[in-house]
């Protein structure tokens, strides 16, 4: 697993949560719509906290220095 800058990593869209019709309720395990979501939306949520944690290098990059 390559440990990317969070500035460089492709930026996730948020996951859209299942409707009830998309399950078809076999007990697909980690191949369910729900499992896959659940999956999905915790990458996102990792993501979110990581560009959260990223001091703001860009903007400070652009301010002139005195």
């Amino acid at each position: 697993m390559t440990d990317k800058s969070p500035s460089t990593e492709k930026r996730l869209e948020p996951p859209i949560y299942p409707e009830d019709w998309e399950c078809c309720n076999n007990g697909c395990e980690e191949l369910c719509v729900y499992e896959i979501y659940r999956v999905q939306k915790q990458a996102y949520d990792e993501q979110q906290q990581r560009l959260k944690s990223v001091p703001k290098l860009l903007s400070d990059l652009d301010k002139p220095s005195r």
